[in-house]
């Protein structure tokens, strides 16, 4: 494969992180997914919340459309979408336990054996993306941050508003989430990193209609993240990430979390 040749592609949509303003593309989100022939994607850019809406797809879709290696960001997973060829053509859903094994179907093939491995492969061959089972997950923790964008990123947003204006102000929410765990290599000794998942960001705007009470907020974020997504019946999974720039550093895109399997007799 050539870096300008277009590819025909479905994927599985499996992060949407929230959005984060860009000098060049105002705003853009970190999407990623599963393909059958690839494995892990990274579509970028993607200006998600400027997409009409028949092509706003949603975590757990499936997606057909056109996509070819990006030119400037080095990592092996990483591709430029051709946003305009982008048709949602299903969504897999969690109403039955048949639905989470299709999931498991998709994401299964790419699991690493923890966090520790996967960065030891950042190393020997530039990865930038994975899955994996943390072995004990020992808590959540939220910091509080600016409640503006820093410096340049409010500026951007500013004139964003003012010469461009999209469908709402992106607001910059006044926390940081990260998880502490231990994955399972057995020389780890814990990591602890920020989540970005677009969803805990609408959790935290969920809740705050119903109440401004901010140990209120806390309390019903924890018990959904830690207490409900990492509960011992819970074969939960993280995936994960890098930074282009700190390839080294990588962060909580996302959480897994279908029902643990009963052992079967002759597994």
């Amino acid at each position: 494969m050539t870096s300008g040749e277009w590819l025909e592609r479905e994927a599985l949509i499996t992060v949407k992180a929230y959005p984060t303003p860009s000098a060049k593309y105002h705003e853009t989100v970190c999407i990623a997914g599963i393909t059958k022939e690839e494995g892990w994607i990274r579509l970028y850019p993607v200006q998600f919340r400027s997409l009409p809406y028949a092509q706003q797809f949603e975590k757990y879709q499936l997606i057909h459309f056109r996509m070819k290696k990006h030119e400037t960001d080095r990592r092996p997973e990483s591709f430029r979408p051709d946003v305009n060829s982008i048709r949602v053509t299903g969504h897999i859903d969690t109403t039955k336990d048949e639905e989470w094994n299709r999931r498991r179907e998709w994401i299964s093939p790419t699991l690493n054996k923890g966090m520790c491995e996967i960065l030891k492969e950042q190393e020997s061959s530039k990865k930038s993306l994975g899955v994996f089972r943390p072995r004990e997950v020992t808590d959540f923790l939220i910091v509080d941050a600016d409640a503006e964008w820093p410096g340049k990123k409010q500026a951007f947003m500013n004139q964003l508003m003012l010469f461009d204006p999209p469908t709402s102000k992106l607001e910059k929410i006044p926390f940081s989430f990260k998880y502490k765990y231990f994955c399972c290599d057995e020389a780890c000794r814990g990591h602890e990193q920020s989540i970005i998942d677009w969803e805990i960001y609408e959790l935290y705007r969920n809740v705050r209609k119903k109440t401004e009470a901010v140990e209120d907020i806390k309390q019903k974020i924890r018990d959904k993240y830690l207490a409900k997504l990492c509960a011992s019946d819970r074969d939960t999974m993280f995936f994960v990430g890098n930074h282009s720039r700190w390839p080294a550093s990588f962060m909580i895109l996302g959480v897994f979390w279908p029902k643990k399997r009963a052992p079967r007799l002759f597994d």
